[in-house]
């Protein structure tokens, strides 16, 4: 009996031949064949099980086309099954040949499988132009299914971002997200832009989260550390985060890397503030911006944020982190959004 292209490949399909011996509730269910054209433009009341098909079929033909062709691979796509009401905890492998143009995915687990057509042109369709090469990624990081969903949620993302978000793939334990140091600061400037304005608490916990492990893993490649990284990264000493008010007030920035001392106080005293309730803002020369904190779960940093501003009326976003130094001095570094970063020193304001 031939093999099917996943078996092939060796990512892990259910096993045909024992298929009569698992419970009834995961014998294969019958191949859904579609066209992706058929589920494109979905009004708003069309049932709720035809929109969740059509997320799922433009996800996977997301994930199909942002890697090579011709070669079977398991993506960090979970399942959409729920077998006697439970999460299937399968992830689904894809497969897409240049020739036919048909997309093929099945889930690792139980087995549930599908062929979609029609997707070519599509907005799904994240292919790269013939001519492009990219460079390949040097870092890996390992992420939980809730932040590879987080990331794949995010609504501000361009099309290079969405390929690296589409391409990561299930190791059967993580989903392993491959990236340069240069791709993963494009990747937090969007993921810090969707949670300045996510008013959902339990998704904008998720985006903050995802915030924290990518800006660790960043911040460890830049000084040198390990290629890998991991969400499960906490604070390595054990011991409890900088108390929420030795951070809190209002601090003078006295001192920053791209920019002289005496242009910081162009238009008013140069400044970063965090207040109580997590929010805060800061202002040099003519950058304005409104900060979104919280305690770093990450042993080199105190805070981390996302901040929203504009430089000289134009709109501009980025991220952040500050610790705590001796002499009650601040030290951290501002990132803009595909733009310029410094770090930077602040004093306690003295009234």
């Amino acid at each position: 009996m031939p093999r099917s292209r996943f078996e092939q490949a060796h990512v892990r399909p259910i096993d045909q031949f024992a298929i009569l011996r698992l419970p009834a509730v995961y014998i294969r269910r019958p191949m859904f064949v579609s066209d992706l054209r058929h589920f494109l433009d979905i009004p708003d009341d069309a049932p709720g099980p035809a929109r969740k098909m059509a997320q799922h079929l433009g996800s996977v033909v997301q994930a199909a086309t942002a890697a090579d062709a011709s070669t079977p691979w398991t993506t960090a796509l979970a399942c959409r099954r729920r077998p006697r009401n439970r999460p299937c905890t399968g992830h689904i492998a894809v497969f897409r040949a240049d020739l036919p143009a048909a997309i093929e995915w099945q889930c690792n687990v139980c087995g549930d499988e599908g062929v979609i057509s029609g997707w070519e042109e599509s907005p799904f369709d994240l292919r790269l132009p013939g001519n492009h090469t990219r460079n390949g990624p040097n870092h890996e990081i390992f992420l939980s299914d809730e932040l590879a969903g987080a990331l794949r949620e995010l609504t501000l993302l361009d099309v290079e971002c969405e390929r690296l978000v589409y391409r990561m793939r299930s190791s059967g334990e993580d989903n392993i997200l491959e990236a340069s140091a240069d791709e993963l600061d494009e990747l937090l400037g969007f993921v810090a832009a969707d949670a300045n304005h996510e008013i959902n608490p339990n998704r904008r916990r998720r985006l903050d989260r995802a915030f924290a492990v990518l800006s660790d893993a960043l911040g460890t490649w830049e000084s040198g550390g390990g290629s890998d990284s991991s969400d499960s990264a906490h604070r390595s000493s054990g011991e409890p985060g900088p108390d929420a008010r030795d951070i809190t007030g209002r601090w003078n920035i006295v001192e920053m890397d791209l920019w002289d001392s005496e242009a910081l106080d162009l238009v008013a005293p140069a400044f970063i503030e965090f207040s109580s309730d997590h929010r805060g803002s800061f202002g040099f020369i003519a950058v304005t911006g409104w900060i979104d904190w919280r305690i770093s779960d990450v042993d080199r940093f105190d805070v981390e944020f996302s901040w929203d501003g504009n430089d000289e009326g134009g709109h501009i976003t980025g991220r952040g982190w500050a610790t705590l130094g001796d002499a009650e001095a601040l030290h951290g570094h501002l990132y803009f959004h595909l733009g310029d970063d410094s770090g930077f020193r602040a004093e306690r304001f003295r009234k």
